[in-house]
């Protein structure tokens, strides 16, 4: 009786409090201070029209060029209340906050109800989680700005404390354009403007009162509401909202019944299909993507992330080598340059010193439109024996688990059961150097010395030290659990979802940089319309590997250009070049990572639906080797040079970048989802 006598009292000084919000502005400014304020949104930014740019320093001049300006109209997600019709902002006040033009910020009365109903619901236990609700469309706004939408008395007071501030320091014009562009309305859609593409493709501004009403029925309920998934529901709804016009005066009842009575048509199949005007590069699509979400990490929402980066004023400097960029789009543009016009290709190029990508292409063939899928960052692949020199021989060598003298016995063994197998299909029962392990690509012996070295130090070290965030622990896929704490998945490659390009390039970068990892990036600054930075791309750096480990790792990668299973990807002008296969079960993947003192690339080959690749020699080479000697030709200064006996001797710009680093700190064979078997790989075979 107690705790139900604590919860009356509590809710009864909220609804006090509540009320004392409207009536004195003053008063609750001062007693609510540790409810929270509108400081950690940027209020210049939400009211910004302001285009942004994608510049890029001339590698030859260093000068300020303009690559590309941002346009909420390209975006095709930000518009601005005057673009929207009339009749679709009136749906939504009528629908979500008929009061909205009065209130400051939250209505009182529906406050009150909600706040009683939910005293009510938690006395008496009905409806499960009980909900605060009430909100006006500004608390709606705050609510979607700030991501937080937990059910909490603690979160709904700071929303509404929130609410009121805002309301002092917008129009209700601009809380309505911000509202209408930052709601979820189903699909994975945010906004109107890409509603009105998506499921009536049209521009809002093309949209009748019925199309109007239909928009504004999805945002209480989006899956339940959701037009291409329940239309049933959405027509009931959408009839709610125009009865609502009708009695606030929005509409007279001519215009009710004729939108009642017209046909909605869903445009599922059209949507979003018209052919874009600019059509970005791969590279200035994950330079967005990147922006966006590097602001998403400061705490903005993706809504508002995506209006800073397009409309916020911003100037994003791009990474990239626009030469090496032109020279990838060259190649990976002309698909005659591969041999199957069905397969798919990626390639991810990055200055090993800092992490720079300087060059990327996410698929075969000329783009069709921006923002289409980018392979080499969105699309993990299997990395098969390309794996074994950053999840066995690097950290082994580095933790002393073995020496460049160890010598491993490449002979039939079980692991609980389970045999690793060489491509081969033989085995020399014979003790072989590392060297040659390494050359050929055998699987005996990285599971050997896996199991001598522990499965979950190299996890640890895929995950903390070379930035790998695609492996599991544990994973639940369609009720069986995964797991990348496996021999068959670290050891040969055959990992629960695989690697990106831009990972797997990424780790590989410790090799020639003397064994400091960089977080990759692709815009080196941000800075906002008054010339601040507000964000660096360059995030962190640490040393991953001693010196000398990446020096033996040097030694034995050139051996594989030169004598192993990457023969014919050394460059032309005699550069050092280093460098490891891979290929999976089944043949579905192949990769080459390859590396000269200046530059690594990464390229993988294969079918977006996995399939066999029917080529008995690996297509990454040739398309390694004849990008990077067009890279390699454009390098005016050649003065890196690579040890591979006694660490990397390397220009003035390479030490710096060591300066302060440090290491981060940071068995079972079951689980695996694909198994590797490269001309490097091997199957699971049962003993």
């Amino acid at each position: 009786m107690k705790k139900y006598v604590f919860r009356f009292i509590l809710v009864f000084l909220i609804t006090l409090i509540i009320g004392g919000a409207v009536a004195g502005g003053a008063v609750i400014t001062a007693v609510m201070g540790m409810w929270g304020n509108v400081d950690g949104i940027d209020i210049d930014t939400l009211t910004m029209n302001r285009n942004s740019d994608i510049v890029y320093l001339d590698p030859n001049t260093g000068e300020e060029r303009t690559m590309l300006t941002l346009t909420s109209d390209e975006n095709r997600v930000w518009v601005e209340l005057d673009a929207t019709p009339k009749n679709l902002q009136n749906a939504f006040v009528a629908i979500e906050d008929e009061r909205f033009m009065t209130h400051k910020g939250v209505d009182i009365m529906r406050t009150v109800r909600a706040t009683l109903t939910y005293f009510v619901d938690k006395v008496s236990g009905k409806g499960g989680q009980a909900s605060l609700g009430g909100s006006t469309i500004t608390q709606q706004l705050i609510k979607n700005l700030t991501g937080d939408k937990d059910q909490t008395v603690a979160r709904k007071i700071a929303e509404i404390s929130k609410a009121i501030d805002l309301e002092k320091q917008l129009s209700k014009e601009q809380i309505l354009e911000l509202y209408m562009n930052c709601i979820c309305l189903s699909e994975n859609c945010y906004g109107v403007q890409t509603a009105a593409n998506l499921y009536f493709d049209k521009d809002v501004s093309q949209l009748n009162l019925a199309e109007c009403a239909s928009i504004a029925a999805i945002t209480q309920n989006p899956t339940y509401y959701d037009p291409f998934v329940n239309p049933d529901n959405n027509k009931e709804r959408q009839e709610l909202v125009l009865a609502k016009m009708l009695s606030l005066g929005y509409i007279t009842q001519e215009e009710y019944d004729e939108a009642v009575n017209f046909p909605l048509t869903f445009s599922k199949d059209t949507a979003l299909n018209k052919k874009e005007e600019i059509i970005t590069s791969y590279y200035v699509d994950q330079v967005v993507r990147d922006a966006v979400d590097r602001l998403e990490e400061k705490g903005y929402s993706e809504t508002l992330a995506t209006k800073m980066v397009y409309s916020g004023g911003l100037k994003i400097y791009c990474a990239y080598d626009p030469e090496i960029q032109q020279i990838v789009e060259d190649y990976y543009y002309n698909e005659n340059n591969f041999p199957d016009p069905s397969a798919q290709s990626t390639i991810v190029i990055m200055d090993p010193q800092d992490g720079r990508i300087v060059a990327m292409a996410g698929g075969i063939g000329a783009k069709e439109n921006s923002f289409t899928l980018n392979r080499a960052a969105q699309s993990p692949r299997q990395p098969g024996s390309s794996i074994k020199p950053l999840s066995v021989y690097a950290p082994a060598l580095d933790y002393g688990t073995i020496s460049p003298g160890t010598t491993v016995m490449d002979a039939r063994k079980s692991y609980d059961g389970w045999i690793p197998r060489n491509s081969s299909y033989t085995y020399s029962n014979s003790r072989v150097g590392l060297d040659y392990a390494i050359q050929q690509s055998l699987n005996t012996v990285p599971v050997e010395i896996m199991s001598e070295m522990g499965i979950q130090t190299s996890y640890d070290f895929m995950t903390q030290q070379l930035g790998v965030t695609t492996l599991v622990e544990a994973e639940d896929i369609n009720g069986d659990i995964y797991t990348d704490l496996g021999y068959a998945q670290l050891a040969l490659g055959g990992l629960t979802h695989g690697m990106t390009n831009v990972e797997l390039t990424a780790a590989y970068c410790i090799f020639p940089n003397q064994g400091i990892y960089n977080k990759p990036y692709t815009f080196t600054e941000i800075k906002n319309s008054d010339g601040e930075t507000i964000l660096t791309g360059h995030e962190a750096s640490w040393q991953a590997i001693k010196p000398e480990t990446a020096a033996i790792m040097n030694r034995y990668l050139s051996s594989v250009v030169t004598s192993g299973t990457g023969r014919g990807a050394a460059l032309a002008d005699g550069t050092f070049t280093a460098g490891k296969t891979g290929t999976t079960s089944e043949n579905f993947d192949r990769w080459f990572v390859g590396y000269s003192p200046y530059y690594v690339a990464a390229v993988w080959y294969g079918y977006d639906t996995p399939q066999s690749i029917e080529m008995s020699s690996n297509p990454c080479i040739p398309v390694w080797k004849t990008v990077m000697d067009r890279v390699h030709s454009t390098i005016k200064n050649k003065n890196r040079r690579i040890d591979v006996n006694y660490g990397v001797s390397v220009s003035s710009r390479a030490s710096s970048s060591s300066s302060g680093s440090n290491r981060r700190s940071g068995s079972s064979t079951s689980g695996s989802r694909s198994q590797s078997n490269d001309d490097e790989e091997s199957e699971e075979e049962e003993d």
